[in-house]
């Protein structure tokens, strides 16, 4: 069996991670020669075996505001409604509600790559070598520019 390694970040309230059982015939072994990754932010995962399932999740204001922010006012989620949308259902139109059923046998259970380079991942996105069951992301951002409004013209003294 192999040694299960995880990581922490101290102050996220993460779940735990879900592992695939490995011990059937169709679990793999994923090998890579390097891998350059320049940055991976917003929620973004660099997966390297398999995994069973992943959550990925990311909500932001992005503010940008000409004048200082305790002049300004906050900025709350429950003011854009885009943080509260239900996401769509996906609905094929082919969908006449039939099962498909595959099998799976792998020759060869190793899955070799060579060198990676990869200038930027994120807003959950995902970088997987290895096989994966469901991945779930989401990533909704609101930009928002303030800028400062004219101020008022002095009345005029006669």
């Amino acid at each position: 069996m192999f040694p299960r390694i995880t990581f922490t970040i101290p102050g996220a309230n993460l779940p735990p991670p879900v592992f695939l059982d490995l011990d059937y015939d169709n679990s793999r072994v994923s090998e890579v020669q390097g891998i350059h990754l320049l940055n991976i932010s917003q929620a973004g995962v660099m997966q390297l075996g398999d995994r069973s399932e992943s959550n990925s999740m990311l909500r932001a204001i992005a503010l940008q505001r000409q004048e200082d922010h305790p002049y300004a006012g906050d900025v709350f989620f429950e003011s854009y409604l885009i943080f509260s949308r239900p996401i769509p259902d996906i609905v094929d139109a082919d969908d006449d509600d039939s099962v498909v059923q595959t099998y799976r046998l792998n020759q060869n259970p190793c899955i070799s790559v060579g060198c990676i380079h990869i200038t930027s991942a994120g807003a959950a996105s995902q970088i997987v070598i290895g096989r994966g069951q469901t991945h779930r992301a989401e990533s909704r951002i609101k930009h928002i520019r303030q800028f400062a409004g004219k101020k008022p013209l002095p009345p005029i003294c006669p």
